[in-house]
Parts: C-alpha cells; sequence; structure tokens
C-alpha cells in the first residue's frame, strides 16, 4: 500500500509534510484527511515513513 484510499492521500506527501515540519506522522496524517475512517492504511504508513526517515538519517553520517 502507498496511500490512504480513503482519502486518496499518498504516504509520500505525508512524508514530505512531516520532515519539513518535524510533526508527528498520523497527526499530520489525519490533518490531511488520511489515516481516519477505516484506518486499514496506518501499519503501512508507519512503516514505510519511519523506513523512509531511518534511512535519511543513516544517509546523514559525518566521517
Amino acid at each position: 500500500m502507498i496511500k490512504c484510499h480513503c482519502a486518496e492521500v499518498f504516504f509520500e506527501s505525508i512524508l514530505n509534510v512531516v520532515k519539513e515540519t518535524n510533526r508527528p506522522i498520523l497527526e499530520v496524517a489525519r490533518e490531511m484527511g488520511a489515516a481516519d475512517t477505516c484506518t486499514a492504511c496506518v501499519p503501512d504508513m508507519l512503516a514505510f515513513i519511519e523506513r523512509e526517515l531511518e534511512g535519511q538519517l543513516a544517509g546523514n553520517t559525518n566521517h
């Protein structure tokens, strides 16, 4: 799953706002209309965003 099908909001869009604002994932998602109707997307959405954020942090190592 790559989006909230109820709200038609892509996880990538939520990720971008989370990265820009440093706000909680579910807060941003619900503000965008996602993760609030049937909530079936929540596990996939959280896993996707957390994986992307971890990858970003891993890529920012200073040697």
